[in-house]
C-alpha cells in the first residue's frame, strides 16, 4: 500500500510541475475548459460553490447512515477490533463531512485510506465507494467544505487555517469547476467503458436475458416477484427489459462524449442517467451506490432549478414589523443561491406604483414578485412561492401545498398576520440583513488543473487493462491502471452471469426458541432488515451465493461459521441472554429461468425446492 501511495503521490506531483512549468500546457487546458464548459456544463449561478457545499452535506450523512448500519450490526466484541475502528472511523468522517469541519483532510482520507484499505478490514468493499471516491475528488477540487460549513467559521475568524486545512484562497472559478466536473465524469466514463467491454463477452448481455433475469433476482431486485408475474404473462414486457438493456449497452461509451458535444446528446446522458439511477434506488437493492450516483449527477449537471439568478424573486416587506424583519433576516440566511431579493416598503415606493400596489395594502402582509413575469404573490402564496426559490425550503413545499389545498395554511397565515404588530411589536431600527455577495475573488490554484491531468493520463493506462477477449485483448494490468483506483476507476463487472445466478441458492435460518425468523433471508430468498449492513451483505451473504453457484448438495457443514456468526448478532440484536439457544438452517435451490426461453420472450419460472433441512445450537457468551 505505502508504494502504491508513493507512485501515486510522486505522479501527481510530476502532473503539478508540468502545469506550472509548461505555460503552453495551462494554456491548452484553459483553451478547452473554456470551449467546452458553456455546452457540458452550463451553469447561471454565481454561487455554485454553495451547491457543492449542500451536496457536501448530503454526502456526509450518507455514510454516516451506512457506517452506523455497519457498526450497528457488529458483536460486541468487534467494536473495538480494526472492524469496529474502521467502520466507527467512516461514521465519524461522514459526521465531519456533514458539519464541514476538517472537510479537505476527511475526503483525503476517504479516498486514499478508508476505501483503498479500511473497506477491506470492514468486508464491504463495493463499487458504492468507488463511485464515492469519484465524488469525493470533486468535492476536494471546488473546496465544498469551505462554505455552509464548521470550516468556514474557523477561516473567518483564523484565515491564515487555509494552507493547514488544505484550502485555497477564493472561490472556485469557472475554470476550476469545469476541471473538477470534467475529472468525475471522465473517471465515471471510464467505469462504464470497462463495463461494457466486459458485458460485450457476456452471453446474458448479448441476447438480453440480464434485463429480466436482473428484475426477477430475488437477491437484488426489489419487486422480484412482481417482475416475474409481468414477465410471466407479458412477452411485451420482457421484450422490453431486453431492448433496456441494450439501450444501457449504448449509454455506457456515450457518457463523456456526449456530454462534450452538448445539445440534445447531452440531454440524452443527463435523462438515461436519472432512468437508470431511479431503476438502480428504487427497484434494485445495491447498498448506498444510487444514492451517491445521484449526488454525483447533481454536482455534475444540476445547473438551473433553484440555483437560475435569472429568475429572482423580489421580496417586499413591512421593515417596521418585527416579525417581518425576523422572516426576511431568515430568508437570506436560507437563500444560498442569491435568488431574493430584498425591497423593504420604506425605501421602494416606486416598485410599488410599478406593480399598482398601495402602500396602505403592502403593509398587512408579505409580498413577492416575479423577477421575469412580475407576477404578484401575497400572503399565504409568497411563502408558497418561496419555498418554490429557495432550495433549502423543498422540503416544506409539499407541506405549504396541502395546508393550502385543505385550507388549514391560509387561514392559520391570516389570523398570525392580522396580529403581527400586537404579538411581536414594532422595530423602529430594523435589523441589518445578511448579505450574500457574488464578486469574491476566484482562486488562481493549479491544483485542479494538475489533477485533471493526472486522472487522464491514468485513464490510458487504465485502458490499457480493460480485457476485451471478442478482439483477442485480455489486457495489460499495470502500475497506472492501479493507481487509477485511489481516484474510483476500478475495474467493473456487475450484473454478470455470476450475479444472475446468485439467485439460485439461498438458505433461511429460523430462531427455535424465539418462534421467528433471523432476518437474513425470506422463504422466497429475498434480503431482509440485516442486510442494512454492507458488512453483512457483501462481505458475508453475498460470498455465499456465489460460492455455491452450480454446486450441488447441503452446505451447511462448511458454511457453519457463517451461520453461527450471524446467529451470535441476532441473539445480540434481540438482547438476548447468555445460554445456548436452537436455530433451524434451509437450504434453497431455484434454477434460473432459461435464455432459451427469454430469447423466444418467454419466461417460465421454476419452482423452488428445499435442499436440507437442519438443526443447530448455539452457545450464546455476552
Amino acid at each position: 500500500m505505502w508504494t502504491l501511495s508513493v507512485w501515486f503521490l510522486g505522479s501527481l506531483a510530476a502532473c503539478l510541475l508540468l502545469v506550472k512549468l509548461l505555460p503552453w500546457l495551462r494554456d491548452l487546458m484553459s483553451t478547452f475548459a473554456g470551449s467546452m464548459a458553456p455546452r457540458a456544463f452550463p451553469s447561471n449561478s454565481a454561487f455554485e460553490h454553495n451547491k457543492f457545499a449542500l451536496l457536501r452535506v448530503l454526502f456526509g450523512l450518507i455514510l454516516f447512515a451506512r457506517g452506523l448500519d455497519v457498526y450497528g450490526l457488529l458483536l460486541d466484541s468487534e467494536r473495538f477490533s480494526a472492524v469496529g475502528l474502521w467502520a466507527g472511523a467512516e461514521m465519524l468522517a461522514g459526521a465531519l463531512l456533514a458539519l464541514g469541519l476538517l472537510t479537505q483532510w476527511v475526503l483525503v482520507f476517504l479516498v486514499g485510506a478508508m476505501w483503498q484499505y479500511g473497506d477491506f478490514v470492514v468486508a464491504k468493499s463495493t463499487l458504492g465507494n468507488d463511485i464515492g471516491a469519484i465524488l469525493a475528488v470533486l468535492l476536494l477540487l471546488v473546496n465544498a467544505g469551505k462554505h455552509l460549513s464548521l470550516d468556514s467559521a474557523l477561516l473567518k475568524r483564523l484565515p491564515n487555517l487555509h494552507w493547514p486545512l488544505l484550502y485555497y484562497s477564493g472561490v472556485p472559478g469557472r475554470e476550476i469547476i469545469f476541471y473538477a466536473k470534467f475529472t468525475a465524469l471522465a473517471s465515471y466514463w471510464a467505469v462504464c467503458v470497462y463495463s461494457i467491454a466486459i458485458h460485450l463477452n457476456e452471453p446474458a448481455w448479448m441476447d438480453g436475458s440480464a434485463g429480466p433475469l436482473l428484475l426477477s433476482n430475488n437477491f437484488m431486485a426489489v419487486w422480484h416477484e412482481q417482475f416475474s408475474a409481468v414477465f410471466t404473462s407479458s412477452a411485451v414486457a420482457v421484450g422490453l427489459a431486453k431492448g433496456s438493456l441494450w439501450m444501457m449497452m449504448l449509454w455506457y461509451p456515450a457518457v463523456l462524449p456526449f456530454v462534450l458535444l452538448g445539445g440534445w446528446f447531452r440531454l440524452y446522458v443527463i435523462v438515461w442517467g436519472w432512468l437508470f439511477f431511479a431503476l438502480s434506488m428504487f427497484f434494485l437493492q445495491l447498498g448506498y451506490l444510487a444514492e451517491i450516483e445521484v449526488l454525483l449527477w447533481l454536482a455534475l449537471f444540476w445547473s438551473v432549478s433553484g440555483l437560475d439568478r435569472r429568475q429572482p424573486l423580489e421580496v417586499l416587506y413591512d421593515d417596521r414589523c418585527n416579525l417581518c424583519d425576523r422572516t426576511v433576516q431568515a430568508v437570506t440566511l436560507l437563500d444560498i443561491f442569491g435568488r431574493v431579493n430584498l425591497r423593504p416598503l420604506s425605501k421602494n415606493k416606486p416598485l410599488l406604483d410599478e406593480i399598482g400596489l398601495g402602500m396602505e395594502q403592502a403593509l398587512t402582509d408579505l409580498y413577492g414578485v416575479d423577477g421575469q413575469s412580475r407576477k404578484l404573490f401575497r400572503g399565504y402564496d409568497f411563502y408558497v412561492q418561496l419555498s418554490r426559490t429557495l432550495v433549502l425550503l423543498w422540503p416544506l413545499l409539499p407541506l405549504l401545498l396541502l395546508g393550502r389545498l385543505l385550507w388549514v395554511g391560509p387561514r392559520i397565515y391570516r389570523f398570525v398576520a392580522e396580529r403581527r404588530t400586537r404579538l411581536f411589536g414594532v422595530c423602529a431600527l430594523p435589523r441589518s440583513k445578511f448579505f450574500r455577495s457574488a464578486s469574491v475573488e476566484e482562486s488562481r490554484s493549479s491544483l485542479p488543473q494538475a489533477v485533471t491531468l493526472h486522472v487522464c493520463l491514468l485513464i490510458l493506462f487504465y485502458f490499457a487493462a480493460v480485457p476485451a477477449p471478442y478482439i483477442g485483448w485480455n489486457g495489460l494490468p499495470n502500475l497506472g491502471a492501479r493507481l487509477a483506483h485511489i481516484y474510483g476507476i476500478t475495474p467493473i463487472d456487475v450484473f454478470n452471469k455470476t450475479d444472475l445466478r446468485m439467485a439460485e441458492n439461498w438458505f433461511v435460518l429460523d430462531s427455535v426458541d424465539f418462534h421467528e425468523r433471523v432476518p437474513l433471508f425470506a422463504e422466497d430468498g429475498s434480503r431482509l432488515s440485516m442486510h442494512a449492513s454492507d458488512r453483512l451483505y457483501f462481505g458475508h451473504t453475498l460470498r455465499f451465493r456465489r460460492a455455491v453457484i452450480g454446486k450441488a448438495g447441503c452446505y451447511f457443514e462448511s458454511w457453519r461459521p457463517l451461520f453461527e456468526y450471524m446467529s451470535r448478532i441476532y441473539l445480540q440484536q434481540r438482547g438476548a441472554e447468555a445460554g445456548d439457544y436452537d436455530f433451524r438452517y434451509r437450504q434453497f435451490n431455484q434454477p434460473l429461468v432459461s435464455a432459451e426461453d427469454i430469447a423466444r420472450n418467454q419466461f417460465k419460472s421454476v419452482a423452488p425446492e428445499v435442499i436440507c433441512a437442519l438443526d443447530y445450537k448455539i452457545v450464546y457468551r455476552k
